[in-house]
Formats: C-alpha cells, structure tokens, sequence
C-alpha cells in the first residue's frame, strides 16, 4: 500500500507483483540516484548481469513511460521510494512467505 504523498508519483507500481515491484523499485533507485538509465551502468552499479539490468530497465520504461525523464517527477520518485522501498521489502517477503506454506 502507498501513502498519499507516494501514490502520485508511485501509483504505477500497484498493479506490479510484491517481489517485482520491490526489485523494480530498487532498480530505479540506482537509476534515479546515479543519474543513469543505460543497462550497462546500471549493471555495473547493481552487480547484476547485463542482461538482467536490461530487462529490467525496458520494463521500468514501459511502466513509467514519460515520466522517467521529467526531472520534477525523477525528484518526486526519489523522496517517494525511500519510504516506499522498505515497505515493498516487506510485502515481497511476506509474498514469498505465503507461496512457500502452501
């Protein structure tokens, strides 16, 4: 669930699976506070394949589309994940938590 303030600039997320939002939401993070967009630097930031840096950055621009370039929203996105990331952690692991009792 997103609060007020990280609704607005975060509302796209909601539809996107807990372990896929949280993953995507750090992902972005690296982008937003590096200033990179290419997979190759995000790769190399996150230690992650290039591969994977790739996919997931496509994703993130068919999700937030224009958005990613506005600077006021990158700004907005940025105050948005701190609090949004730790709570996205949660909810991943408790996803994970309710797949694996079944």
């Amino acid at each position: 669930m997103l609060t007020h303030d990280d609704g607005a600039v975060l509302g796209k997320f909601e539809g996107v699976k807990p372990h896929s939002r949280w993953i995507l939401g750090e992902t972005l993070q690296v982008m937003l506070h590096n200033g990179v967009d290419r997979p190759a630097d995000v790769a190399v930031r996150m230690k992650i394949p290039p591969s994977t840096a790739a996919y997931r950055v496509r994703l993130l621009r068919e999700l937030l589309g224009p958005d990613l370039h506005d600077p006021a929203v990158r700004l907005a996105m940025m105050r948005a994940l701190r609090s949004a990331l730790p709570r996205w952690r949660a909810e991943a692991a408790y996803a994970k938590r309710r797949r694996t009792r079944k």
